[in-house]
């Protein structure tokens, strides 16, 4: 988007604007979530936030700026400096930027007696965490994904070797978003790197209910099949990797197997299917998606069906059919995109 594109939509929305001051910032607010989840969003996204502030008195103007600036620059804005540098391989400089954002997030978001503060990214995930966890405190959303960058700061810490200090970071991580996987897999890869071998087991363990794509099954499978050479278990490792493969073919899983052929001197056959459920049952992983994920999916996929919102319909039978494999979801799903693109006419 133009900068004359941008400034054409932010004027267009000081039209809209009531006066009133709660209205406006929850009407902004929203505007901006929706730029920001769209690609090249995030300038307008963080204009609109500007804006927003702008309408402020001054004492809440000074508020935000304490709660959502390092110096002269929003959070955000040092999480993308930091990204841009680690995408980089400056990792120690990265460091610097991430460790500025968890000092950051651990002073001005604590929990309190009555409300916590959570990262979740969609309805799903929010839904999800009621599924699994039942609160009781009122959850309060943060003003950014703070489980992203907590993850990249214990990234960042591992990558530099300094994984006692990245364990804290990355529980922090999931704290604010315990249904994200990410930060587990950033857990599960520190637990390698240490040997905890029983922190990895847990920590697959934990990670497998809440995974909503093929590609988070798989990396968990893949995971188990890890800890199983580690363990020496090469038939339940060959069951894992064989798994793993079938919800996502990553390039790497066929060298592990490679691995364990040259490490067993026996050639490597595709398990029987009875003998892959024997290896989850031996370890207490869930096979597939957890029933608690697929309740949950498919009820707000019903419900956004009723309400014949076809965009969210589309994204749930999406998630449905990934992790399943369903050809009833792809029906339902190609059903439900011919209605979107027909709505979108």
């Amino acid at each position: 988007m133009t900068e004359q594109e941008r400034n054409a939509v932010i004027a267009e929305l000081e039209k809209q604007l009531s006066g009133d001051g709660l209205k406006d910032m929850q009407f902004l607010q929203q505007q901006a979530e929706i730029y920001e989840n769209q690609e090249g969003g995030q300038e307008v996204a963080d204009a609109i936030l500007a804006l927003a502030v702008s309408k402020m008195p001054q004492e809440n103007q000074d508020y935000l700026h304490e709660m959502l600036y390092i110096g002269e620059r929003r959070l955000n804005q040092v999480y993308e400096e930091a990204v841009n540098l680690s995408n980089q391989h400056e990792t120690a400089k990265s460091l610097v930027l991430t460790a500025q954002l968890y000092q950051h997030i651990t002073k001005h978001f604590q929990e309190s007696d009555t409300g916590r503060f959570f990262s979740f990214r969609n309805l799903l995930e929010s839904n999800l965490y009621y599924q699994f966890y039942h609160p009781v405190k009122n959850l309060l959303k943060t003003p950014f994904d703070f489980t992203r960058y907590l993850t990249l700061h214990g990234y960042n810490l591992t990558e530099l070797r300094r994984t006692d200090e990245a364990v804290p970071v990355l529980q922090e991580a999931v704290r604010f978003n315990p249904v994200n996987p990410d930060p587990r897999f950033e857990l599960a890869e520190v637990y390698k790197l240490t040997g905890g071998q029983k922190l990895l087991l847990e920590t697959v363990r934990e990670t497998v209910p809440v995974c909503t794509s093929a590609y988070a099954l798989a990396r968990c499978y893949a995971n188990m099949g890890y800890y199983c050479v580690e363990k020496k278990d090469y038939d339940s490792a060959v069951c894992f990797y064989f798994e793993s493969m079938i919800f996502e073919k990553h390039p790497a899983v066929p060298g592990e197997l490679h691995h364990i052929s040259i490490l067993t001197g026996e050639q490597i056959t595709p398990p029987t299917r009875k003998q892959v459920l024997a290896a989850f049952e031996k370890y207490q992983i869930q096979n597939g998606p957890s029933p608690e994920t697929l309740h949950v999916v498919t009820e707000l996929s019903k419900q956004a069906q009723e309400r014949q919102n076809w965009a969210e319909a589309v994204y749930y039978l999406y998630v449905i059919y990934d992790i399943t494999k369903d050809p009833a979801a792809k029906t339902m799903l190609e059903r439900c995109q011919a209605r979107l693109e027909a709505q979108n006419q």
